[in-house]
C-alpha cells in the first residue's frame, strides 16, 4: 500500500510527541512492506526527499515555527494564525508535488490540524481518500473554548474530522471527546493506541555520569520530561514537592523540557523555596533522557489533560516506575500497582502520596520495573499499531472503491 503522510513535524525537526508518533507508525507500516512517504515542514527551507529508516521524508519550507509557537495550541500571540497556515499550506504545495511525480497512492493519512487544510485540499485535488488523526484538541488542552482564535482552531480540527473517511485517535478518552465536543459518529472512529520503541538501556558508566549531575550519594531522583505547558500539570509537581521532603528529604527533582510555561513554573519553585532540590533543564537530548530514564527513581507525569500520554509509556518500556494522573489516556496506558501508580489529577496532596510510595517501598519500585517492560512489549509495539492502522487503511480503500466521488 502507498501511504502519503501529513505532519507538521518528524524527526529529527520535533516539537512535542506527534513527531515521534509519526515516526514510530510510519517506520513500522514501511517493515509491514507498505510504501510510505511524509510530507513535512524544515525551518531550513524546501528539502529533497530523503530515505529516514525506510520511509520517504520530503519537507517544505516553514518560518521558525518552533522557536516562536507552541503547535499544540494557540499560545495567545497574534501572529500564530498566520505562522501556521504558511506552514500548513506548505504541507499542500509539497504533498501535491511529490503526489504527481510518482505513481498514485492509496491513501492520504493526515495528524492534528496543522495538515487538515493540506489534507483536505490534496484530499479533492488528487482524489484519494483521507484518514485524519487527532492526537489532542484545542478544546481539551484549554478545558474549553475560551477566545476567537481557539474557536477557529477548534473548527479547523472539526473540518478534518468531517473531511476524512475515517478518524484515529489515541485512547478511549479521545474517543469521547471527539464524539461530544464534534458530534463525530461513534462508528467513524477507530481507537489505535500509540506505540513506543524498545530501547536499549544506556551503559552504567553513562547513568551513574547523568545521576551525579542532578544528585548525590544515597539521594533519590524524581524525574519529569515533556512540554513545560500549563495542561501537564507541572506546577502539581512542584506544590508536591515540599510534601514529598517531608518524609523523603533526601530527594531531588529534575525538570526536563521547554515550553511558554516555563517562567511562571521557575517562579513558583522559588516562591516555595524548593529551588535547591529541582532543576530545570531545558530541551534534553534523547540520550540525555533515556540516561535519566534509567538514573531515576520514580518518573511522574502529572498531567491534567493528556490524550494519551506517550512519555510514561516510554518510561516504562525502560523499567522506571511511574506515578501518572488518573486522567485522559493514562488511566487507560497505566494499572495501578501493576505497571504504575495513578493519583488524581491536579491534587498535590495525591501526587506527593504516589511519589512517596514508590520511593520508600522497595518491593512496589521492583515489581513496576519488571511489569512496566513487559505490558509495553504486550499491548504498546509499534508493530501491533501498524497492523491495527493498515486494517484501517484497508477498511477506507473497500468502502471507497464503492463509492463515486463527487
Amino acid at each position: 500500500m502507498r501511504v502519503l503522510m501529513l505532519s507538521y513535524e518528524y524527526p529529527p525537526e520535533v516539537v512535542g510527541g506527534l513527531g515521534a508518533a509519526v515516526s514510530g507508525l510510519a517506520r513500522a507500516l514501511v517493515h509491514r512492506g507498505d510504501h510510505v512517504h511524509v510530507v513535512s515542514a524544515s525551518s531550513t527551507g524546501d528539502e529533497a526527499p530523503q530515505l529516514l529508516d525506510g520511509v520517504m521524508v520530503s519537507r517544505s519550507a516553514r518560518t521558525t515555527f518552533a522557536e516562536r509557537f507552541d503547535p499544540y495550541g494557540s499560545g495567545g500571540d497574534s501572529d500564530f494564525l498566520r505562522v501556521a497556515m504558511e506552514a500548513n499550506f506548505g504541507l499542500a504545495s509539497r504533498g501535491f508535488a511529490e503526489a504527481t511525480r510518482t505513481e498514485p497512492y492509496d491513501i492520504i493519512h493526515a495528524h492534528d490540524w496543522h495538515s487538515a487544510f493540506s489534507a483536505k485540499s490534496l484530499k479533492h485535488a488528487l482524489r484519494i481518500p483521507l484518514v485524519f488523526t487527532v492526537h489532542s484538541t484545542e478544546h481539551g488542552r484549554n478545558r474549553g473554548i475560551h477566545s476567537d482564535l481557539q474557536r477557529y482552531i477548534h473548527e479547523i480540527e472539526w473540518m478534518g474530522t468531517y473531511e476524512a473517511w475515517r478518524v484515529i485517535c489515541c485512547s478511549n478518552y479521545m474517543s469521547d471527546e471527539l464524539r461530544r465536543i464534534f458530534s463525530l459518529p461513534e462508528d467513524k472512529i477507530d481507537v489505535i493506541p500509540n506505540g513506543v520503541d524498545q530501547a536499549a538501556i544506556p551503559e552504567p558508566k553513562v547513568v551513574d555520569e547523568i545521576r551525579s549531575q542532578y544528585a548525590g550519594s544515597g539521594e533519590r531522583l524524581v524525574f519529569y520530561v515533556g512540554r513545560l505547558v500549563y495542561e501537564k500539570g507541572v506546577h502539581v509537581l512542584l506544590s508536591s514537592v515540599p510534601k514529598v521532603l517531608e518524609e523523603a528529604a533526601n530527594t531531588r527533582f529534575v525538570v526536563a523540557g521547554d515550553g511558554y510555561y516555563a517562567g511562571v513554573l521557575r517562579e513558583k519553585a522559588e516562591k516555595l523555596r524548593i529551588g535547591g532540590y529541582v532543576s530545570f533543564t531545558g530541551r534534553i537530548s534523547d540520550r540525555e533522557r533515556d540516561a535519566l530514564y534509567a538514573a531515576a527513581d520514580v518518573a511522574v507525569f502529572p498531567s491534567l489533560y493528556e490524550p494519551f500520554g506517550i512519555v510514561a509509556l516510554e518510561a516504562m518500556a525502560r523499567g522506571t516506575p511511574v506515578v501518572v494522573s488518573d486522567t485522559g489516556g493514562l488511566r487507560e496506558v497505566v494499572r495501578h500497582e501493576k505497571t504504575g501508580l495513578k493519583v488524581y489529577s491536579g491534587d498535590a496532596d495525591s501526587l506527593a502520596w504516589g511519589i512517596k510510595r514508590v520511593l520508600l517501598d522497595e518491593s512496589l519500585r521492583t515489581r513496576l520495573r519488571e511489569n512496566g517492560p513487559a505490558e509495553v512489549r504486550e499491548r504498546f509495539s509499534w508493530d501491533r499499531v501498524a497492523d491495527l492502522t493498515s486494517c484501517v487503511y484497508r477498511r477506507v480503500l473497500s468502502e471507497a472503491r464503492s463509492v463515486p466521488w463527487s
